[in-house]
């Protein structure tokens, strides 16, 4: 009994050692094997990995067991490898080109094959992992090598003459590639590539926008920026990976088309806001006229004076807020000339039409002169006192001119209304009327005034309290010269 149970056990340790021999042996061959070799659950969790296909992940292989195989994948392809790693557990197989995140970061792109389980075998999936097919031939490969470099050469040529930012940039966030308007805009003409993406304004956030092309299923974004104090208006096209596994960034400056746009919009406003009453003016004496007032000479005379003095204001008005849209739009200075300032101020003074008792004064020297289009700076000057007329109860409006440092002029309307709320450049923004004074109106005298300045390269300043307010203009000074 005790022999038996002896032979017995010295045939069990010669069988377990020879398990253990051929264990050793196929692990051994295993790693030798010229082709990375995995074996992984139904989950795509790792059992056992060769050594070629450790290198090939650039991981250690104690790392990669028991790991689940979908986390090593990028994160463009991870939903589309899981799918096909449920195909595969239920014993499909296929061959794709899979790129896997290595230990450093960078990326190795490999073909791989899964083979499933047969049916009623245990849920376990083979793979195979493997670089890229180099190509046949050292001469070809060197051929296609060429083929490759000049490609890429004449995309980036095509790429540098286009005026949209285009920027390429991997999950870190960090610029593969950029254009020279990329480079431009991002960094004032400095390297980019290698670099992080950094935001050049603050919201929205350039960054954000990037790194969301990386999330799962991500799509297409549009977003348009505006930056007030640069005047510019930028649009962005974000595109998510490709196989590449880089996202793509277009940044298009649309500032040119946004001036267009809003000169477009706002000289409709404009124009009804400003012809409004010249043309009341021209009907109200049409309308007196009809009414018998043709049958007296000398008041029909007035009024024909009075309809001739409004339609050359209406004709100098259009032309003004033509000019006005066109410098909005194209962002350029209108011609400009030597303007007179006393017969401006004169002519303006004379067409106010202020309260009951209030007193209209000029103060100009008649050889002070502006440099400016004279259409846009008597609609300026003209939206400026009317605005006094308008809100001035009693006392003075003054309109004075003098020289000031630097080769300027200034233009000084002031009042002794009740002021406004001047405190911000909110009142030169369309539509804004200060809550505080009642009055009629629509909230784009200013708006105007302060337009029509900019295009003629001069400066608005308002200043206003209880005791009235205080509108000065300053402009590039001319030269009269006497004969």
């Amino acid at each position: 009994m005790h022999e038996e149970l002896r032979v017995q056990n010295e045939e069990l340790r010669s069988t377990r050692d020879l398990l253990d021999h051929e264990r050793r042996r196929y692990a051994d061959l295993f790693d030798l094997a010229p082709v990375g070799y995995m074996i992984t659950d139904g989950d795509g969790v790792v059992r056992d990995v060769n050594r070629p296909a450790a290198e090939l992940l650039g991981r250690d292989g104690r790392f990669l067991r028991g790991k689940p195989l979908a986390v090593l994948v990028g994160v463009e392809r991870r939903a589309p490898f899981r799918a096909l790693l449920r195909e595969a557990a239920e014993g499909a197989r296929w061959q794709d080109e899979i790129p896997f995140v290595r230990a450093d970061g960078g990326r190795a792109r490999l073909v791989v094959q899964a083979v499933g389980p047969a049916a009623g075998a245990e849920k376990i999936i083979r793979w195979s992992l493997a670089a890229p097919s180099p190509p046949s031939s050292p001469g070809a490969g060197a051929d296609l090598a060429s083929a490759h470099a000049l490609q890429r050469t004449s995309l980036s040529a095509l790429l540098d003459r286009l005026h949209h930012a285009v920027v390429t940039l991997n999950s870190s966030l960090r610029v593969t590639y950029a254009n020279s308007a990329a480079l431009e805009l991002l960094t004032d003409g400095r390297e980019l590539v290698g670099s992080t993406l950094v935001d050049p304004w603050p919201e929205p956030s350039l960054c954000t926008i990037a790194a969301r092309m990386f999330e799962h299923r991500a799509d297409p974004a549009e977003a348009r920026i505006t930056l007030e104090d640069e005047r510019r208006t930028y649009e962005v096209l974000a595109l998510p990976p490709d196989v590449s596994g880089d996202a793509l960034l277009v940044i298009a400056d649309v500032s040119a088309d946004e001036r267009r746009y809003r000169a477009e919009r706002e000289f409709v406003a404009n124009a009804a806001h400003q012809l409004r009453t010249p043309v009341s003016a021209i009907a109200s004496a049409i309308e007196v006229l009809q009414g018998g007032a043709k049958e007296d000479p000398e008041t029909r005379d007035r009024f024909l004076a009075h309809l001739d003095r409004q339609c050359t204001r209406l004709v100098r008005l259009t032309r003004a807020l033509l000019l006005l849209a066109r410098a909005q739009a194209l962002d350029e200075s209108p011609a400009v000339e030597v303007v007179p300032l006393r017969p401006v101020l004169d002519a303006i003074a004379r067409s106010l039409r202020p309260g009951e008792g209030v007193r209209v004064g000029v103060d100009c020297p008649f050889a002070l002169a502006a440099l400016a289009n004279r259409d846009l700076l008597e609609q300026a000057l003209a939206n400026l006192a009317e605005n006094s007329a308008k809100y001035t109860i009693q006392g003075e409006i003054t309109l004075c001119a003098e020289a000031a440092v630097g080769r300027k002029v200034r233009v000084v309307i002031s009042d002794t209304g009740p002021g406004a709320d001047f405190a911000s450049d909110g009142s030169f923004r369309r539509f804004y009327r200060d809550p505080t004074v009642q009055g009629e109106g629509f909230g784009l005298g200013l708006s105007i005034a302060a337009e029509a300045m900019r295009a003629l390269r001069g400066e608005l300043e308002i200043d206003s309290g209880k005791d009235g307010t205080r509108a000065v203009a300053t402009l590039p000074a001319a030269v009269i010269r006497r004969p």
